[in-house]
């Protein structure tokens, strides 16, 4: 199963859904996705804790879920914090809102099944779940448990703040002093109710202040996933997040999640100033010589000695070829090894000629321009001459044992044998085409065809 997709079982009936986003909004994830008749379903968890999945309809304009996907951190498909919400089987059971209570009640208090309570706003009649909160108002009223109370009145306040019974009891005086609290936005609610604070911090939030605060409290509840989210979120508008967001990603995430979030990341922001290299030396310690060369294309990177010569080691190990995309660029990559190891470098660049050549992909021509950038450093410039000597002979039938020769150095020895047969027919005296043959053959093994050429050879030098 693809990462973004995930299964529902409603009644013993599996249905396959894709994920195409994710929203991030106070306690809640809620996942949507598309099964294969394009119906929208959506796919909610409390903090971390799944809750159910409802197949959509119409949401309504102002309920909870729309405002999660207007105001909410919204992550793509296959973004990797959606893999690290979803369970390892990506398997969900579809719950009745019943079910999701009597869930839920042995893991949250009273007070927050209240708020969870209205994420379900465009699935289930208003009516049912005003009376289900209400009546958690009134278990704790009945209890004595006053300031309880009131934290479920701040939650109808924003769920149904039209509502007679919101509007009476917002102003009751048995509930003065708790509403000074709230209009004061006193600290004892960090404590006291969390989850009024963490909506009013979250809506603010692009203030440093008050985003300290937001961060200061999701710390406290060890909500990691939502810390980074935060701060992924704010890093665009303020850069100075990032140190933090980096002690949090290796902190609380595994080198391979730490990886994939960097790469949302310079793909959201491609000029920021240190993904690139903090990405490159990840890459280097995993021998990722693919998405080295990937980076190195897309950014501006100057890579150190040590650096260069660890990365022309991870190159002799794969097919260049194969990273055509990045050929045109590659030969850049070569000028600081050049710099460093000539010698080195200058043996690379020959077999790296080779691979090109075998591969056939390219012309001579080709490769004589893609070398191009090389022109100036004076230990490629002998094999340089040779490609442009190369090129300059391909069709010049009087030159055919010298182009013979340099395709014999490049190991391409069909061309090399096509090469010193044509000069052999039109000097038929000569010696050296003859012997070149027989050298070719005896190197590839063509023990018959070397033999061959091997009396030929000794015939014509008798008969000199």
């Amino acid at each position: 199963m693809d990462t973004n997709q995930l299964v529902i079982i409603d009644h013993h009936k599996p249905i396959q859904l894709v994920v195409e986003r994710m929203a991030i909004y106070l306690q809640s994830k809620i996942m949507e996705a598309y099964d294969e008749h394009q119906q929208v379903y959506y796919v909610f968890f409390y903090k971390d804790h799944y809750l159910t999945t409802a197949k959509a309809t119409q949401l309504k304009r102002h309920s909870y879920i729309a405002q999660a996907f207007k105001k909410g951190i919204i992550l793509p498909a296959n973004h990797p914090f959606i893999q690290m919400v979803m369970s390892t089987d990506h398997l969900y059971k579809k719950r009745t809102f019943k079910q999701v209570i009597e869930k839920m009640e042995n893991v949250i208090p009273p007070h927050e099944l209240a708020f969870l309570a209205t994420f379900f706003e465009s699935f289930i009649p208003k009516k049912k779940l005003f009376a289900y909160i209400q009546s958690l108002y009134y278990e704790y009223r009945r209890n004595g448990q006053m300031f309880k109370s009131y934290r479920i009145i701040q939650i109808l306040k924003d769920f149904a703040p039209s509502h007679s019974f919101v509007k009476e009891l917002s102003n009751h005086l048995d509930f003065l002093k708790y509403a000074k609290l709230y209009q004061n936005q006193s600290d004892i609610l960090f404590e006291k109710d969390p989850i009024f604070i963490e909506k009013l911090l979250f809506s603010r939030m692009r203030d440093e202040t008050q985003f300290e605060k937001l961060s200061r409290l999701l710390e406290e509840k060890s909500r990691w996933l939502d810390l980074m989210a935060i701060y992924i979120q704010n890093l665009s508008s303020n850069d100075t997040y990032f140190p933090k967001l980096l002690e949090l990603l290796e902190k609380h995430l595994s080198k391979e999640q730490k990886i994939e979030v960097l790469e949302v990341l310079l793909n959201q922001m491609p000029n920021h100033r240190h993904i690139p290299q903090i990405l490159l030396q990840e890459y280097f310690s995993l021998g990722e010589t693919n998405k080295i060369l990937h980076l190195l294309s897309s950014c501006n990177l100057t890579l150190n000695e040590f650096e260069t010569i660890e990365f022309v080691h991870l190159l002799e190990d794969i097919d260049l070829v194969d990273c055509h995309e990045y050929l045109e660029k590659l030969p850049l990559f070569f000028i600081p090894f050049f710099q460093f190891q000539p010698k080195k470098a200058t043996e690379f660049l020959h077999n790296w000629i080779i691979q090109l050549l075998n591969k056939k992909m390219y012309s001579i021509k080709d490769i004589y321009a893609l070398l191009s950038p090389l022109k100036k450093i004076r230990e490629a410039a002998p094999i340089l001459k040779k490609v442009e000597t190369m090129k300059k002979l391909a069709d010049d039938p009087d030159k055919q044992l010298l182009l013979g020769e340099l395709y014999y150095q490049f190991k391409q020895y069909d061309q090399a044998i096509e090469c010193f047969s044509w000069e052999m027919e039109l000097k038929a005296v000569d010696p050296k085409p003859v012997q070149w043959l027989s050298k070719i053959y005896n190197e590839l093994g063509m023990k018959q065809e070397y033999m061959a050429y091997q009396k030929l050879c000794i015939d014509m030098q008798k008969r000199a």
